[in-house]
């Protein structure tokens, strides 16, 4: 028996089973023990851990030799007996334990948070930094200005120490900044230094002439676009703000005039804030850039109409501003895309000083300088129409905003370019024009240009060509600009509504929608037809002879409406509704006005006619219905 014992030993009996059971059990825990320590320092690393809990024991492990066992049950003894290799089957679930290692000491509080700032106290803050910058900007104003009116300092030490002074400020909002001393302070910083640099350069230029222009225009160029590089490299809208506004404000103080040399030295601030407005899309620093350039600009232009100056230095100027305005909003809105609200002000805004600046020039070079920025913003309104690789990029607000301030352009230099006795002839050709490329085009947009021209040019027509007062026997009508007036308003009744139905901007069936084209259409007619009458016979007998034939033309174009409408309603209630409106003149206005021999022919004509027509349409019906 003692033989079979060592020879179990020696090929690993129970003890040896029972050692590496135990071992394998004192593995497993410090596995587990390792994991629970790995993740008590992960929780460190991120940020102040939670209290630490105890991890419950999943499975009981062999405990070491002298540690009293707990009580097996049946059960388990089989299945302790049915195991392989002697190892023990998987207790039930126990309550959770303690792990036999000793507890992890309790991780080091964070440190504390940094407090937050509270509104109050950056409100308070901002008004200090605005308050400052107000004060300081306008100190260098008082030393650039009433130095040199008092004689005090020489001209030289005035600039340099307005130049010295921003610098200085410069560099300690770059530090303050580099330090982190409070960003708001840098930020006032840096508008005001670049500010007092730029009002040096400013009064440099103009007041002491130190600077040629060209020159002192690019030196200002090359300030405004450092102080909006160093905004643009500290992400921040204040300064870019501050500086750009601060300058455009202070500067007509030290001109003291709406010159040439203000509205270029604010185009200059315009033209550096464009590249970081595309870049950031700072709405902010936009409006700060482009609204005082604008007033300037139409200051300059009221400036030079009170005191009438022919300045081509101020409306070159202006114009530059017009023109700037435009393609820096086109860029603007391409390269921001979507509807952006700036750039669309920007594109209605800018136009404006040019076209008011036609006064201070002879009225062929006002015309020029309209038709210029017409062509300008109709090609805008082209490139962003049927371009399709600019389509994507203006957007259709955009597009659409550019083509009406183009067709309010060419409405001014028409009214400028033509004489004002053939303002209606030209806008209604141009209502035709207009109509003619909607239908083209399948553009509703242009089908509103023609709509407004046509007004216009009927508006103007009634004062002019074909006044109301010829067809009541109070005026005369212009021979034969009235009768092309007269057939171009008759013209344009008939044409934009046709266009409209064809866009499916109008429905065809008949409502009162249609009642105004058919009144100007039977206004244009009829001075038409009073027109030529009053060409061959200007007097009494020519004005009845004119009445009887536009009653007769009014009938008679009713008739063809009735014969053309057996099928079409549209046409039948059209022709009902002229035959009405013929004999109400009748009635009303030819029995009234007409002399004895007149009046018998009007309604004998009138009479036969619509005998004739009547019989022609019963058997047109009477047709219809035996085909049906």
């Amino acid at each position: 028996m003692s033989h079979s014992s060592s020879g179990e030993q020696a090929d690993g009996g129970p003890d040896q089973d029972g050692t590496l059971v135990l071992l394998a059990g004192e593995l497993n825990a410090i596995g587990q023990r390792l994991t629970e320590l790995g993740a008590v320092l992960q929780s460190r690393a991120a940020g102040p851990a939670p209290r630490q809990t105890r991890v419950p024991q999943q499975q009981a492990m062999p405990q070491p030799p002298g540690v009293p066992q707990p009580a097996m049950l049946p059960q388990q003894q089989e299945a302790w007996a049915q195991q392989p290799y002697g190892m023990p089957p998987a207790p039930p679930p126990q309550a959770p334990q303690d792990p036999p290692y000793p507890a992890m000491p309790q991780p080091v509080q964070a440190a504390r948070s940094p407090r937050r700032v509270s509104a109050g106290q950056l409100t308070t803050s901002r008004v200090l930094a605005v308050a400052g910058t107000a004060v300081t900007l306008l100190g260098v104003v008082f030393l650039l200005v009433l130095a040199a009116q008092q004689g005090w300092l020489l001209p030289q030490l005035r600039v340099g120490g307005g130049a010295a002074l921003g610098a200085t400020l410069v560099a300690s909002a770059v530090w303050v900044h580099r330090k982190q001393a409070g960003r708001i302070g840098a930020y006032a910083l840096a508008a005001t230094g670049f500010t007092a640099v730029h009002l040096a350069v400013v009064a440099a230029t103009s007041l002491y002439g130190y600077f040629p222009k060209p020159a002192g225009l690019g030196l200002g160029l090359l300030v405004a676009a450092a102080g909006l590089a160093l905004a643009d490299r500290w992400r921040a809208q204040s300064p870019a703000v501050g500086a750009v506004l601060g300058s455009a404000v202070c500067a007509p103080m030290i001109t003291a005039r709406p010159d040439a040399m203000l509205v270029g030295f604010l185009l200059v601030l315009q033209i550096a804030a464009t590249p970081v407005q595309i870049r950031r899309g700072w709405r902010g620093l936009t409006l700060a850039a482009a609204v005082p350039c604008v007033l300037g600009a139409l200051v300059a232009d009221v400036w030079n109409l009170v005191l009438p100056r022919h300045d081509g230095t101020t409306l070159l100027a202006v114009l530059a501003v017009s023109l700037l305005g435009v393609v820096l909003a086109a860029v603007t809105a391409g390269a921001r895309r979507g509807d952006d609200v700036t750039a669309v002000g920007l594109l209605v805004a800018s136009p404006a000083p040019a076209l008011l600046s036609a006064p201070m020039v002879e009225r062929v070079h006002a015309g020029l300088l309209a038709a210029l920025v017409a062509a300008m913003l109709l090609a805008v309104w082209a490139v962003g129409r049927f371009l399709p690789a600019f389509r994507s990029l203006l957007p259709g607000r955009f597009t659409a905003v550019a083509g009406g301030a183009g067709a309010v352009a060419a409405l001014q230099a028409t009214v400028t370019f033509v004489d004002p006795s053939a303002w209606a002839t030209a806008l209604l050709c141009e209502a035709l024009l207009l109509a003619l490329g909607a239908f083209q085009l399948r553009s509703s947009g242009i089908l509103l240009g023609a709509l407004c021209f046509g007004v216009a040019g009927f508006l103007v027509s009634t004062v002019h060509e074909v006044p109301i007062a010829a067809l009541l026997g109070l005026g005369r009508a212009q021979g034969v600009p009235g009768v092309l007036a007269g057939l171009l308003i008759a013209a344009v009744a008939v044409l934009v509504p046709a266009v409209a139905v064809r866009l499916g901007a109008l429905s065809r069936e008949p409502g009162g929608v249609w009642a105004l084209p058919g009144v100007v259409l039977l206004y244009g007619s009829a001075s038409t037809i009073m027109a030529l009458v009053l060409i061959v016979r200007d007097d009494r007998t020519g004005f009845l002879t004119g009445h009887i034939l536009i009653t007769l033309s009014w009938v008679g174009a009713a008739i063809y409406l009735l014969l053309r409408g057996v099928r079409l309603t549209h046409l039948r209630v059209a022709g009902m509704v002229l035959i009405a409106v013929a004999l109400a003149k009748l009635f009303l206005f030819d029995l009234a006005t007409l002399d004895g021999f007149a009046r018998v022919v009007a309604f004998l004509c009138a009479g036969l006619v619509l005998l004739a027509a009547g019989v022609r349409y019963a058997r047109l019906v009477a047709a219809e219905q035996a085909d049906g």
